[in-house]
């Protein structure tokens, strides 16, 4: 007489993987946020040193993680997601930022027309009433409601790191909340890697007489 027996032993996580689960949870808004302030403190080559940083560390973790093709592809969406998630946290910097700064009437000189996946936008070069350029940049709208000649209210940085903004468009609150979905949706992706990273099931069917 033979009996085969089929057991199937439960899955369990893969070694080191609840370790390294949390420590990418944390480090993917870290991240974000590190990229926003080395960019905005530093300038474009801290940002994009900041990024390979960070996106090296996720990739290599997640790589580590699911394994194989997923585990190419969460490497290849990374740095997007990472560049996507810093221009939301880079508002909120901003928006603080321009909050202490001073307010100033300014005057438009030149006006650029750019086109955008959602409609153009308007870039507004502006010069204080000495006729010194407005640190920080160009005045940036969705809307062309201002010629060149008209003045305009804005909050500026005098040390340049952010762009000039209406008083108006400094929206601290709408800019920390969806800064704070972008850094909890970015945990919750990789915990949701993390712990579906595990091992198929294995069976084994003993037989005996």
């Amino acid at each position: 007489m033979t009996v085969t027996t089929s057991v199937t032993s439960k899955a369990e996580p893969r070694r080191g993987s609840i370790p390294l689960t949390i420590a990418l949870a944390l480090a993917a808004p870290l991240s974000i946020v590190g990229i926003a302030a080395a960019y905005g403190s530093y300038g474009w080559p801290a940002g994009l040193g900041a990024l390979v940083l960070g996106t090296a560390v996720l990739a290599a973790g997640l790589g580590r993680l699911a394994g194989g093709t997923r585990g190419c592809l969460a490497a290849l969406i990374a740095p997007l997601a990472l560049l996507i998630a810093a221009a939301a946290a880079g508002n909120v910097r901003d928006d603080v930022v321009l909050s202490a700064g001073p307010t100033v009437t300014a005057r438009v000189v030149d006006v650029e027309r750019t086109p955008g996946n959602r409609g153009p936008s308007w870039d507004y070069r502006l010069v204080t009433d000495d006729g010194a350029p407005v640190p920080g940049g160009r005045l940036n709208q969705h809307n062309q409601d201002l010629r060149i000649g008209e003045q305009v209210t804005v909050r500026i940085d005098p040390d340049g790191t952010a762009r000039p903004k209406r008083p108006e468009q400094i929206d601290l609150g709408t800019d920390l909340f969806w800064a704070a979905v972008v850094l909890l949706a970015s945990s919750a992706a990789v915990l949701r890697v993390g712990l579906s990273a595990r091992p198929a099931p294995s069976a084994f069917d003993p037989s005996g007489t």
